[in-house]
């Protein structure tokens, strides 16, 4: 089976997210109010083979811990749906 995948990637909590305060700092200059706590990550987007959904999952899994995402400071959130074949 071919599913298409989405890994967000985001700093976990209690890590310093320098680019989510630089987002939140200028939006506050721009005039947008009542933001607090802004983080900044990344998607990552992929069509992948795999028998079962279970397994699609375990993979991509071990594609973050290998690669993807940084286990230290990143925390990570896997989605997949079919596409059929």
């Amino acid at each position: 089976m071919i599913f298409q995948a989405e890994v967000l990637i985001t700093p976990r909590e209690g890590v310093l997210d320098t680019q989510g305060k630089a987002v939140e700092k200028t939006l506050t200059h721009l005039g947008y109010k009542g933001l607090d706590e802004v983080r900044v990550g990344k998607i990552v987007t992929m069509k992948l083979e795999a028998d079962s959904e279970q397994e699609a999952i375990k993979e991509l899994g071990s594609m973050c811990s290998d690669l993807l995402c940084n286990d230290l400071i990143e925390t990570f959130n896997i989605s997949v749906r079919e596409t059929g074949r």
